[in-house]
């Protein structure tokens, strides 16, 4: 029998073995269940449900009846898939939940797709391997349809994938099940959007029997995935009238922009690979999974045939000469891999093992030519010839070096610098041969051109009073918001600042909302945090925010099938003083928020005195941050109207109190324009600081009205 030391939970196997679990010990949660460690046996787990249905053991119990072939144990994992064991039971004999076997050591297939993810976390796993994954991975769908079963919720969270490309089925139990003596079927009551068939849209899951022609279509949208670098079948740059649709609704409408009958509706994404990657075979099977598919389920690949195709694709696969990381179908020229690398800037998705040894992978390095496969690499050879630019005499490296000093030295002046690299220009030209030297004329204007703009730009550059903040997208402008790993450590990490607010009338009243932005790597960018009204700006606590996120990982954003820095704004409220981060349901995939009984608790101050109005003091509030509020203006203005050229202004009516601060709970709309100003302007509110009003030389809280302009820089 299995003991605890501290237990609290005490089930019940069917076999009679009895399990206490730990409190606290959770391995993880969902909206569902709760996953425990076993105490003594490190192979298992026990997943104890919230609230189980009646239905649930009798699914379960034909689970259990009927494994599929690869669901037996291997050694201290699971094999393909991690099946049901044993039931758990309460003290009370109801169903409490079930054993299941304990897998470890693999990654999230979405951390392998994703080549930002993988180049960090498993850097070695080439092309080659993602073949042997989603082959893998059609096996194993293969088999369960072959019992009998159905997956109903594919995605990428429930598929777990080792080092040498072996995959795990988890969540096994919210399987279709069917029982074949009765003809009962246990339905699959959930299901992921991008991974649904056209023909299940607008149908309740929980009332529909789903069939192995609704898996091939998200067995098809994850192959995609793993062949080409993360990129979602149905993304792609919108070529029609009106807003881009959803992924949801380009599925709905058969909108593929790498099949034959694209239309020109919507084409690939600019970052993606091209289709032509893919061999010949597997091609064929993408484009009747998503064309001829769409209108006919039965057209789909079985996942036997996605099992085949992959297998032949992977075995043909040849390696680059240059880098032994690149594995590429034959039929190609030049290996793409190399050209992908020089497309981004030397950020090779597939490293070579001696960069991954200096650590070089993690960082971008030199921009590197494609090269032809297979067979050795050819040495480089260049054409010499008469000099036709300045460059051969030095001295328009003479006018970059005046260039680059102009930009280190704030006090040349962007004029100076740019008449002296000028002169430096003119005079190589007249070196070159003047006239007679043809594409000298051209070399010369075109360099003058550059370098005034470099040293306008330098004069900007130089300003102590602009900060330079890295580009990034807004969360709306891109396909894939960035999707948080780790919840927890969002919510430990915020948890830490105190929110020196007054207490709120309603629970998901919104106090203030942090800033920051995801880079392509999925990580906190440094220096792009900012608490806005909670703390400002260069303070100790703001630093410490930013180091305890930088331990926060999320599958960064994702436009045009490539990964992208995205600004994030998190709401937050307060609870006994402290900050707590509200997370929607699309940063987080659902899950639920991390428990707040476990926050300690401190003391918010109250507000005891009625507000005055504003025209009844003899010194009215003064706004202290105005650089700050500008900021939060551009990062709040609402995209689609930005983007559209679209103005307008909203009224608010709110209480400064005796302190300076606004409070969040007297916040009111009187008008504005459009709604998306009323939200807007509500949160720029929320992140104003006052000098506070006095009245006979003591501070009190005012009632103030205030317009809010929402304008665009014309020049």
């Amino acid at each position: 029998m299995n003991t605890a030391t501290i237990g609290e939970i005490r089930v019940r196997c069917d076999g009679g073995e009895t399990l206490l679990l730990v409190p606290g010990s959770e391995l993880g949660a969902g909206g569902q269940a709760t996953v425990y460690p076993v105490p003594g046996r490190p192979d298992r787990v026990a997943k104890i449900y919230h609230d189980p249905a009646p239905e649930q053991e009798l699914k379960l119990r034909q689970m259990l009846l009927r494994r599929p072939a690869g669901a037996a144990l291997m050694g201290a994992g699971a094999g393909i898939f991690a099946w049901p064991l044993e039931l758990l039971r309460g003290e009370d004999g109801a169903l409490a939940g079930l054993l299941l076997p304990r897998v470890e050591g693999r990654l999230r297939v979405f951390e392998l797709y994703n080549p930002a993810t993988r180049r960090e976390r498993a850097p070695l796993f080439h092309h080659g391997l993602l073949h042997r994954t989603a082959r893998n991975l059609a096996a194993a769908f293969h088999k369960l349809h072959e019992a009998g079963y159905v997956v109903g919720d594919v995605n990428e969270s429930n598929i777990l994938v080792g080092e040498d490309g072996r995959v795990v089925l988890i969540d096994t139990d919210s399987f279709q099940v069917r029982d074949p003596a009765s003809g009962t079927v246990y339905r699959c009551p959930v299901g992921r959007p991008e991974f649904t068939p056209p023909e299940l849209r607008e149908r309740s899951f929980a009332g529909t029997d789903r069939t192995p022609e609704h898996d091939r279509f998200g067995l098809g949208v994850l192959v995609f995935q793993m062949l080409m670098e993360g990129t979602h079948p149905f993304a792609g740059r919108f070529r029609g009238a009106g807003e881009p649709p959803s992924i949801q609704e380009r599925i709905a409408a058969g909108h593929f922009p790498h099949g034959l009958r694209a239309g020109g509706v919507l084409e690939p994404p600019r970052t993606a690979p091209p289709l032509q990657l893919l061999a010949p075979g597997v091609r064929a099977l993408v484009r009747r999974c998503f064309e001829d598919g769409h209108h006919d389920p039965a057209a789909r690949p079985s996942a036997e045939e996605w099992r085949d195709a992959l297998a032949a694709a992977e075995e043909a696969l040849a390696t680059c000469a240059r880098n032994e990381q690149h594995r590429c179908a034959p039929h190609l020229g030049d290996c793409p891999w190399c050209e992908r690398a020089r497309q981004l800037e030397g950020r090779d998705p597939f490293p070579s093992a001696a960069a991954v040894r200096s650590g070089e992978h993690g960082r971008r390095a030199a921009p590197v030519r494609a090269t032809r496969h297979p067979g050795p690499a050819r040495a480089a050879t260049a054409a010499v010839g008469p000099p036709t630019t300045p460059l051969s005499n030095g001295w328009l490296l003479g006018a970059l070096l005046v260039a680059g000093w102009g930009l280190g030295t704030p006090s040349l002046g962007p004029i100076f610098t740019a008449v002296v690299a000028g002169m430096l220009l003119i005079r190589g030209w007249i070196t070159a041969g003047g006239l007679a030297k043809g594409g000298s004329v051209a070399a010369t204007l075109a360099g003058l051109t550059v370098l005034f703009m470099v040293a306008g730009f330098a004069a900007g550059t130089n300003d102590p009073g602009v900060p330079a903040e890295p580009f990034a997208y807004s969360a709306m402008d891109v396909d894939r918001k960035p999707v948080l790993l780790d919840p927890e450590k969002l919510a430990e990490a915020v948890a830490t600042i105190p929110l020196d607010l007054p207490a709120m009338n309603g629970t998901d009243t919104v106090v203030a909302v942090l800033f920051f932005t995801v880079d392509e790597d999925g990580r906190v960018a440094p220096g792009s945090v900012s608490f806005p009204g909670v703390e400002p700006p260069g303070s100790a606590r703001l630093a410490e925010l930013e180091r305890l996120l930088g331990y926060v990982r999320f599958e960064p954003g994702m436009l045009d099938g490539g990964a992208v820095p995205t600004r994030l704004m998190v709401p937050a409220r307060s609870v006994r003083g402290r900050a707590v981060v509200l997370l929607d349901h699309e940063l987080t995939r659902g899950e639920p928020l991390p428990r707040l009984d476990s926050l300690p608790s401190a003391t918010v101050p109250q507000e005891t005195s009625a507000p005055v109005d504003v025209a009844l003091a003899q010194e009215k509030p003064a706004l202290l941050n105005g650089s700050e509020v500008q900021r939060l203006l551009a990062e709040m203005y609402p995209p689609l109207l930005r983007d559209a050229g679209v103005t307008g202004r909203a009224h608010l009516s709110f209480v400064i109190d005796a302190r300076g601060r606004v409070v969040p709970s007297s916040v009111t709309v009187v008008s504005a324009t459009h709604e998306a100003f009323a939200e807007a302007s509500a949160v720029v509110v929320a992140g104003m600081r006052f000098r506070p009003a006095r009245v006979d030389g003591q501070a009190v809280p005012v009632l103030v009205q205030i317009p809010i302009s929402w304008t665009l820089d014309r020049s």
